[in-house]
C-alpha cells in the first residue's frame, strides 16, 4: 500500500510542482513514443478522389481539420499527423500532383521506406482515367514488392442512375458474385478497375463515404470492410484505440471530450511505449512524467485548474484499484517478453483510465455538479478494464504489420 501512496503523491507533486522541465518531459514523451511503430498509410490518387474522406471516417476529424492538418515533407507529398505531430499514433502521406506527366515516386519512397507501411490506392469508382496511379503504383511495387496494397474505390453513387437511388443493403461487395440488385454499369465499372489493377493490388474495397447532409444512407457505407483490410496490415486494436466508445462520448459528450480524446490515446500509448522497458520500477518514472503532461494538457483542453483537492480525490480514487494490478505489473517484469508486454499494457490502460477519469470529473465541474468520489472511483475502474481491452494487443511491443502479399 505505500507503494501505491508513494505513485499517487509522485503524480500529484508531477501536476501540481513539477520538477521536471517541459522540455525534458518532451524528450521522454517522444522516447515512449519510438518505442511504438507509428502506422502509415500511402494515399495514393487523384485529387478528389476521396482521399480525404478516407481519412475522416477513420479518424473522426472534421474535413477543416485534415485539409488544414497536411503539411509538405517532400516536393510531391503532404503528411498528417493524427492527432497532431507532438502525440501522434497515426500518419497518412498523401502523394500529389499525380494527375501530372512525370510525376516520380523516388523521394516518396525515401521518405517512407523505414516506416510502417500500407499503400491505400484511392480511385472513384466511375472514373477510368487511371494511368498516372497505375504508373506510380508499378514503381512502387517495383522498389518495395513486400508493400500491401489495398485499392479502394470511392463515390460508388456516381455509378447510380438516378440521384435519389438508396444503397444496396446488407452491404454487398464483401464476396462475389454480387446481387443484381447493383447498378449495371456501376458493377460493369468496378470489375474493369479490378482488372486493370489485379497485378499489383493485394485486394479490392468499394466504399461510399459522404457526409449525413449529404443524405445517402448509411454514410459510412463499405467503413466497416475497409477496417478489416487495414487491421489484417497493421497491428491489430488500431480501430478499437482510435474510436472512441458511443457511451463514453454520450456520458462525456461535449466539445471538449471530442478536443481531449486523440490525446489521451496518445499519452496512453506512450506510457505503454515506457512500460515495455524490462526492468521492475524503471518505467514509473517516466509514466508518472507522461501522465502528468497529458492532465496538463486535458486541463487546458477544459480550460479548468488542476489543484490539490483535485488530486486528492484522484489520487483516493485509483488507489485502491490500482494496488493488485500495480503489484502484477512489477512482479510480471521478471517474466521475459510476457513482462514487457503486460507491463506496457498496464501502462497504458491506466492512463487511458486516469485521462477518461479527469474528463468525467471536468464534465461534472462544468454542469455544476460537484464531483461525487465513489462514482469517480466506480468511473476509473470501469475505465481501467476499457483501457485494458482496448490496447491489450496492439502494445505487442516487436508485433511487425503483416502482409498478405502475394508479390
Amino acid at each position: 500500500m505505500l507503494f501505491i501512496k508513494n505513485y499517487c503523491r509522485s503524480l500529484r507533486d508531477a501536476v501540481l510542482t513539477p520538477k521536471v522541465s517541459s522540455a525534458r518531459l518532451d524528450a521522454l514523451f517522444r522516447q515512449s513514443q519510438m518505442s511504438l511503430p507509428v502506422p502509415v498509410i500511402w494515399l495514393l490518387g487523384k485529387a478528389q478522389s476521396g482521399k480525404t474522406s478516407i481519412v475522416r471516417a477513420i479518424t473522426g476529424s472534421s474535413k477543416g481539420e485534415i485539409g488544414n492538418g497536411f503539411q509538405p515533407c517532400t516536393r510531391t507529398a503532404s503528411l498528417y499527423a493524427f492527432p497532431d505531430e507532438a502525440t501522434c499514433m497515426l500518419r497518412f502521406l498523401d502523394t500529389r500532383g499525380l494527375g501530372e506527366a512525370g510525376y516520380d515516386p523516388t523521394e516518396d519512397l525515401a521518405y517512407c521506406q523505414e516506416q510502417a507501411h500500407l499503400v491505400m490506392v484511392v480511385i472513384k469508382a466511375m472514373d477510368h482515367a487511371q494511368k498516372p496511379i497505375l504508373t506510380a503504383l508499378r514503381a512502387i511495387r517495383k522498389a518495395r514488392p513486400n508493400w500491401s496494397v489495398i485499392v479502394v474505390q470511392t463515390a460508388l453513387h456516381e455509378g447510380y442512375k438516378n440521384p435519389n437511388d438508396l444503397h444496396v443493403l446488407p452491404f454487398p461487395f464483401d464476396t462475389e458474385p454480387w446481387p443484381v440488385t447493383i447498378p449495371t454499369d456501376l458493377a460493369r465499372s468496378l470489375h474493369h478497375q479490378r482488372k486493370e489493377f489485379a497485378e499489383y493490388a493485394d485486394r479490392f474495397i468499394a466504399v461510399d463515404l459522404t457526409l449525413p447532409e449529404d443524405g445517402l444512407t448509411p454514410a459510412d457505407y463499405g467503413l466497416e470492410s475497409l477496417w478489416t483490410s487495414i487491421e489484417d496490415e497493421f497491428p491489430r486494436g488500431l480501430r478499437s484505440i482510435l474510436e472512441a466508445k458511443s457511451e463514453l462520448r454520450a456520458e462525456l459528450g461535449d466539445i471538449y471530450y471530442a478536443a481531449a480524446w486523440p490525446h489521451i490515446v496518445s499519452y496512453s500509448l506512450a506510457a505503454g511505449g515506457a512500460g515495455a522497458v524490462p526492468w521492475p520500477l524503471v518505467d514509473i518514472p517516466v509514466v508518472i512524467a507522461i501522465q502528468a503532461k497529458m492532465f496538463h494538457a486535458l486541463s487546458s483542453i477544459y480550460g479548468q485548474p488542476l489543484t490539490s483537492q483535485l488530486m486528492t480525490e484522484f489520487g483516493t480514487a485509483v488507489g485502491s484499484s490500482m494496488l493488485a494490478r500495480m503489484v502484477r505489473s512489477i512482479l510480471a517484469k521478471f517474466v521475459p517478453f510476457f513482462g514487457s508486454a503486460f507491463g506496457a499494457a498496464y501502462n497504458a490502460a491506466t492512463t487511458y483510465a486516469l485521462g477518461c477519469s479527469l474528463c468525467w470529473y471536468f464534465a461534472q465541474l462544468r454542469r455544476g455538479t460537484s464531483p461525487d468520489s465513489a462514482k469517480l472511483r466506480e468511473f476509473y475502474s470501469k475505465e481501467l478494464e476499457e483501457g485494458r481491452r482496448r490496447f491489450a494487443d496492439y502494445l505487442k511491443i516487436g508485433r511487425e504489420p503483416t502482409s498478405s502479399s502475394p508479390h
